[in-house]
């Protein structure tokens, strides 16, 4: 035991004196026998840093590897004190050294644990690893800054440079420390952070800066440059190890069109005008300390103007010219002389000048075009000629008619003839004003006078057109100013409840200044044309009977019309105001209060009588200068005023069903005709609609009837009209049920209308029309194109073989007419018919999303021609069919809050909501510009890009399942078109356009406005939060601003999704 034990302390010794060898009992020169081979273990006697990892490898004598137990410092497999050592021999070291800091790596093999072998080693502090910096620039004087990054042993310090500061170890991520920066150290210094021994280390440096030795000089320090020009500026920086900068001017940085740029390099360019104040400083700026700036002052001066163009080169003498000058170097002050006349001009831009004027006889010959600009820096371009010409003698100008007469507000078209010359335009005044204004009447480009509202004392006007060619020719015509004696011819409605009312009254002889009574007392009387006036009154129970209403106009002239009697009574079915909001919504362009208290007092029946006892509000003859625009005049005025509004939205709804668009069709003539055949049988049968519209030449041109004659041997009629006509207009692709839905074959697939043999067949009974014969000129068989009447047939051009259409023959040898009304008639009572025309009435009138039952009621009264005792009871009866669609239960379910459907409505189409919002403020207009406004929301009335219309029937609103036709012309850029509309009522809609809010500004208390707007708007629906939010916004308004309070309460409600879709 005793031997025993001094061998294992031997060994032990060994270990522990640093052996990489271990000599084993029974080993080399040990008593007992042959010995055993020790492991010798490397590398040894190492330094190592901490986290780094050493490969410790035990070998025996004769090179080989055992597999070995790993130990540090006896303890198997390390820990985080010694460091840690794997199975391979892996050796990781402690982030910071024990003490004391050496260590001994052992190996034993673990098949015979007498083999050991053992290395020594050195463990010493990580290098550190600095990673930031706060912060990162410090100006001279006392400063700390915080150190990150990893491996900061105790005792560490950081460095300026090379110099030491004063360090605090905070944990071996984080070290702040303290110093006092220099003068000298001024500009980017780097830090470092220094471990101790054991292992002295530095870290990789970090830069910083140090601010306040760093100067900038900015040269020249003044510069003049004129407008466009350049200058370059030069920044010299000491002090700093960065010597770039930034530019700014006038603080911006690199500037900007208004006071001129500058680049990075210095160059700075002059804006193009000059700006407010003429001078600028440009400033460079330290890119490394950003306190240290140096600037420079430019003085701006006007360019040098130069002309490189000037149109036109020949000018006429007394005749004004615009010119246009092109160059550079123009400013807003610029002045365009023509020889030693300064001339009228408009800056357009650096580059462009117009300038306007009018040269005298002296001035016939060569002369020098020039530009001055102002001061600073004023200069005249470099002269560029042009001629002036003498006028042309041998104009002549004649005014059509000579002589007019006109009373208040009345228009008289004026026609001017030019000849000698090539230029035809004219200048209009009127007792040389040019175009006019309120005092003598105004007149427009095309010749429309229209006469002042106050034509006392005026007796006559002198209306002129001067050539522009020659302004010493004109010619001109007078107009008498005295009014006519009106006469009445038709009143809407004729019977009346009591209460409040408005009515259309038609006639001749209207002015501006006209007034009307009724039953002797005066009403409120809005001027439309000379042919249409509106008047608001009351009617009273002293007044229940008949009632005689009159118009009178003032002097000069004058006088007062005949008498038309209409019907004040209280019999009727009164509706709530609710109600009667929303059948006015469905069945007009749009409630006013007058007309809500009429329906509330007579109910829906008397109403409807009323309407389908209405006179057509006629479209008037258009004017030898007029286009469709004149046509969509009309429209809105009749929409706005016409007494006749079920009969104007029956017909808006066949207009967007039977499609025409004056893209193709742009004779005023052939438009107004087809708008009057639209409107004279709105109401009527839908067999006369077929009809009418067919022979329409604006259809036939359209859709290409006209002139399809019969086709060769071998080839095919024009088929366009005879696809569309049964497609779109009646009986649609596939077969209905008679609720609308869809037939469908064994296998679920719907089965269509007709077929291809059938569109031929049709376009073959559409054969041999063509266009009325103009006045004066002999038929033809091919009339030039003329609008004047309906089409007229050519049987030669008529293809009259026989036919067969949807199953049932036409007969050979019939005529052209014979075979029309034959197709027609197959078409007519052709079982899709009734819910085909349905579905677009309701969807047009009333709701998007019908139920089938609502579908197949209408198309019951369509089919019937009867409906409650409205209809003649034949087939295709329009009064029975509208009256159906909007007398039915579905139509009426929202009138009671208790059964509205979150599913009913329909988005209101732009011309709708135009109409609706003049006819809910009475406005006062002439219509001018209106149609423009319906174009920015992509609905430009009566120009529809194709036969579809502007929204097809079918077209699904994104992310639900319902139908909505109107969406499809909603998007992001037309729903802003609906709010600038909405913006614009204010005064913005047109020059000739006026809306009446003071309803809504006398309704009293802000809370009062909102119930006005909530009963007309919502009819009486507005949620209460929407109410509290309108109210907040409202009341926000200074109080002593009623009017202000008024147009914020009508925008707010006006544009809200409530209000434009219509429920």
């Amino acid at each position: 035991m005793k031997r025993s034990a001094l061998v294992v302390l031997a060994a032990l010794v060994v270990l522990l004196g640093g052996c990489a060898q271990a000599i084993l009992p029974g080993g080399p020169g040990a008593a007992g026998g042959p010995g055993l081979t020790a492991l010798t273990v490397t590398p040894s006697d190492t330094s190592i840093p901490g986290v780094a990892q050493r490969q410790y490898t035990a070998k025996t004598g004769d090179g080989s590897k055992p597999a070995v137990n790993w130990s540090i410092n006896g303890i198997a497999g390390g820990n985080a004190t010694f460091g840690t050592v794997d199975a391979n021999g892996m050796y990781t070291a402690p982030e910071f050294p024990p003490t004391p800091n050496s260590i001994t790596i052992s190996a034993v093999e673990t098949s015979d644990t007498r083999k050991l072998g053992n290395a020594s080693a050195t463990l010493n502090n990580p290098v550190p690893q600095l990673t930031s910096v706060t912060p990162m620039s410090i100006t001279q004087g006392p400063f700390t800054i915080t150190l990150t990054g990893l491996h900061f042993a105790q005792g560490a310090v950081a460095y300026l440079g090379t110099t030491a500061l004063t360090t605090t170890y905070v944990s071996s991520t984080q070290l702040t420390a303290a110093g006092t920066a220099t003068s000298a150290q001024a500009g980017t210094q780097t830090i470092t952070a220094h471990n101790p021994d054991p292992g002295a280390s530095i870290s990789a440096g970090v830069n910083i800066v140090v601010k306040g030795g760093v100067v900038v000089v900015v040269t020249p320090a003044t510069a003049t440059v004129r407008t466009g020009n350049r200058q370059v500026f030069t920044a010299t920086v000491t002090g700093a190890l960065n010597p770039s900068v930034t530019w700014t001017v006038n603080g911006a940085a690199g500037g900007n069109s208004t006071i001129g740029t500058i680049a990075a390099n210095g160059t700075y360019t002059a804006p193009l005008t000059l700006p407010t104040l003429n001078t600028v400083t440009v400033t460079a700026t330290s890119v490394e300390d950003p306190t240290r700036s140096d600037s420079a002052t430019v003085t701006l001066e006007n360019a040098i103007p130069v002309i490189s163009s000037v149109t036109p080169t020949i000018l006429t003498a007394i005749k004004q010219f615009e010119i246009t000058v092109s160059g550079t170097g123009f400013t807003p002050g610029s002045i365009v002389n023509l020889g030693a006349m300064a001339l009228s001009t408009t800056f357009i831009a650096p580059t462009q000048l117009v300038a306007v004027g009018t040269p005298t006889l002296a001035q016939v010959g060569t002369l020098p075009v020039t530009v001055i600009n102002p001061d600073p820096g004023g200069s005249t371009s470099a002269p560029f000629n042009v001629q002036v010409v003498g006028p042309n003698s041998n104009i002549a100008v004649t005014v059509f008619p000579k002589t007019a007469t006109l009373g208040a507000g009345n228009v008289q078209q004026f026609q001017v003839t030019v000849t000698g010359t090539i230029d035809l335009s004219v200048l209009w005044s009127v007792n040389g004003v040019n175009y006019g204004n309120s005092t003598v009447g105004r007149i427009d480009y095309w010749g429309n006078y229209t006469a002042p509202d106050n034509i006392q004392g005026l007796g006559s006007v002198t209306v002129t057109a001067t050539s522009n060619a020659n302004a010493a020719k004109s010619d001109s015509a007078t107009v008498t100013l005295t009014n006519p004696v009106p006469i009445l011819t038709s009143i809407t409605p004729a019977t009346l409840g009591l209460g409040a009312f408005q009515m259309t009254l038609n006639g001749t002889g209207f002015v501006s200044t006209s007034t009307a009574t009724f039953g002797g007392q005066p009403m409120q009387v809005t001027y439309v044309t000379s042919t249409m006036i509106t008047a608001i009154g009351n009617a009273s129970n002293t007044q229940v009977g008949v009632v005689t209403v009159k118009v009178t106009n003032p002097a000069p002239g004058g006088g007062t019309s005949n008498g038309l009697n209409v019907t004040v009574t209280t019999a009727g079915s009164p509706e709530s105001s609710a109600a009667a909001v929303r059948f006015l919504e469905q069945s007009s362009f749009g409630p006013d209060m007058e007309n809500v208290n009429q329906v509330v007092e007579i109910g829906f029946d008397k109403y409807l009588q009323n309407q389908f006892a209405s006179t057509v509000t006629p479209y008037p003859d258009p004017r030898p200068n007029d286009s469709v625009n004149n046509v969509q005049q009309s429209f809105f005025l009749n929409a706005i005023a016409g007494g006749d509004q079920l009969r104007m939205r029956s017909a808006l709804a066949l207009n967007e069903l039977w499609v025409v668009s004056a893209d193709i069709v742009n004779d005023p003539l052939g438009y107004t005709n087809y708008l009057r055949t639209l409107s004279k049988d709105a109401l009527g049968n839908y067999l006369n609609v077929m009809t009418d519209v067919t022979l329409t030449p604006a259809m036939g041109n359209f859709l290409n009837m006209v002139n399809n004659d019969a086709p060769p041997p071998g080839e095919h009629a024009n088929e366009n009209y005879a696809r569309e006509f049964m497609q779109l207009f009646c009986l649609g692709l596939n077969q209905l049920n008679p609720d609308g839905t869809p037939v469908l074959d064994s296998s679920g697939t719907p089965i269509p209308t007709y077929t291809q043999n059938d569109v031929m067949d049709l376009g073959r009974a559409f054969t041999g029309w063509t266009y009325p014969p103009t006045p004066g000129k002999p038929s033809q068989n091919h009339n030039p194109e003329y609008y004047g009447g309906p089409m007229m047939a050519v049987e030669g051009l008529h293809d009259t073989g026989a036919k067969t259409i949807l199953g049932q023959p036409i007969p050979a040898g019939q005529s052209a007419e014979q075979d029309l009304a034959a197709a027609l008639g197959i078409i007519f009572n052709h079982p899709n018919l009734g819910p085909f025309v349905a579905r677009q009435m309701i969807e047009h009138l009333v709701t998007s999303n019908p139920s089938p039952a609502y579908v197949q009621r209408v198309a019951t009264a369509f089919n019937t021609g009867t409906f409650n005792g409205y209809g003649s009871g034949k087939r295709g009866d329009l009064q029975a069919m509208v009256a159906a669609t909007l007398m039915d239960p579905e139509a009426r379910r929202g009138d009671n809050p208790a059964t509205v459907s979150a599913t009913d409505g329909k988005l209101r189409e732009p011309v709708v909501l135009i109409a609706s919002i003049a006819r809910a403020f009475h406005a006062k207009t002439d219509a001018g510009g209106l149609a423009q406004w319906g174009n920015s929301m992509s609905q430009s009335i009566f120009h529809p890009a194709t036969v579809f219309n502007f929204f097809p029937p079918v077209n699904s609103i994104a992310g639900t399942t319902l139908n909505g036709p109107e969406f499809a012309i909603f998007d992001t850029n037309t729903s802003l078109a609906r709010m600038n509309f909405i913006d614009a009522v204010y005064g913005a809609l047109g020059a000739n356009t006026k809306l009446d809010f003071s309803p809504v500004i006398n309704a009293g208390t802000p809370d009062q406005m909102v119930a006005w707007l909530d009963t007309l708007f919502l009819h009486g629906s507005t949620p209460n939060q929407m109410k509290q939010i309108i109210l907040t916004a409202v009341d926000a308004v200074d109080p002593t601003d009623t009017t202000g309070q008024a147009e914020a309460a009508i925008y707010l409600y006006a544009s809200s999704s409530m209000y434009q879709v219509q429920h």
